[in-house]
């Protein structure tokens, strides 16, 4: 399931640029791998922080046994890692040094590991009166390499050589990596006793990410595309392959004392959806404008376009239309059309 998407962001040079087309890639196959896998959330673009210290986390995995960070590197031409770990590229026929994105990806995962482990009382809840951890969950981190570029990694220490792939085998290590079982129900698992987070506690470690990231990038709300858990008397249920408007659960307006806000007459039934402005989901209603069909909020009276990029091709030349009580998203550039409400 992807739960954030990547922002598109005009480059301002070829480096940028280069960086920027090597994320999307690592996006679209991770999207094609594990989009309709309810065991496995991924995040792009992530950004956390923890007593002053950031990470900016090119693609975030966050599976049934724990966590993957994966740093994605745009390289063309050579690289070279020696037996102390030390990385070196060639450009233009001349060698120089590099960072390690290993460790710069070990950096984001700890920053990570910090977030949640001083937070885990707000993220899982309890089980026979006792407090669940994170203790015993996997941490890894992976480099996804330019498929144009030549690795030597002959000479690499194994534990960092295992951890270079190739952008078109991100999906074939990651499963490698997680080890999900195929078959058999978690409960029956005998020889694998890693501990594993249930679907609930999947769903509050991705909120919880989630208003983290939106603390240092609220402009990002629209980019939100995870369902959060509602309690079943409060909410009907949401098809999560068709819906695109995802739900944030908003906890400091959910107050019964005080009486809803809505508008003096509702002209079109309500939905469920999002209001990007005030993250209202169970007060909106469907309009048609002058720009096309867009969800009026009836608690801040703003309106929140369905519009929005391709999610194949990540297009910004895409258009809405209805069909019968269905809204769909055309993108006219390749063609590919969803359903977002």
């Amino acid at each position: 399931m992807i739960v954030k998407d990547k922002k598109q962001k005009a480059a301002t040079g070829l480096r940028q640029q280069a960086g920027d087309r090597q994320e999307q890639d690592v996006a679209f196959y991770l999207r094609r791998a594990f989009k309709d896998d309810d065991r496995i959330r991924v995040f792009h673009d992530l950004q956390l922080c923890y007593d002053g210290e950031y990470a900016q986390i090119d693609h975030l995995i966050v599976y049934t046994f724990g966590f993957i960070v994966i740093e994605s590197k745009s390289i063309k031409g050579e690289v070279r890692v020696n037996a102390q770990a030390e990385w070196s590229r060639s450009y233009r026929q001349q060698w120089q040094g590099m960072p390690s994105p290993i460790k710069q990806a070990q950096l984001q995962l700890r920053v990570l590991q910090e977030v949640l482990t001083n937070n885990d009382k707000k993220i899982l809840g309890r089980i026979l009166g006792i407090q669940q951890g994170l203790g015993g969950r996997c941490y890894h981190v992976l480099c996804a390499i330019s498929s144009n570029a030549i690795i030597d990694r002959s000479k690499a220490p194994k534990d960092v050589a295992t951890k270079l792939v190739k952008t078109e085998f991100i999906a074939d290590a990651l499963k490698d990596l997680m080890r999900l079982p195929k078959l058999l129900p978690t409960a029956l698992r005998v020889f694998d006793t890693r501990p594993a987070f249930n679907s609930e506690e999947l769903d509050s470690i991705c909120s919880f990410l989630l208003t983290e990231h939106l603390k240092l990038r609220p402009e990002e709300q629209e980019l939100v595309r995870t369902v959060q858990p509602q309690p079943k008397s409060a909410t009907k249920e949401v098809d999560v392959q068709t819906v695109d408007l995802w739900q944030v659960k908003d906890k400091t307006k959910s107050n019964p004392a005080e009486p809803i806000k809505t508008a003096a007459s509702h002209t079109e039934p309500l939905v469920n959806g999002l209001c990007k402005h005030c993250q209202s989901w169970d007060q909106l209603s469907v309009h048609a404008g002058r720009y096309g069909y867009y969800l009026k909020c009836h608690i801040c009276s703003k309106n929140t376009a369905l519009k929005q990029p391709c999610t194949q091709c990540h297009s910004q030349f895409t258009k809405v239309h209805k069909d019968a009580d269905k809204y769909l998203v055309g993108c006219e550039s390749c063609g590919y059309s969803w359903r977002v409400l």
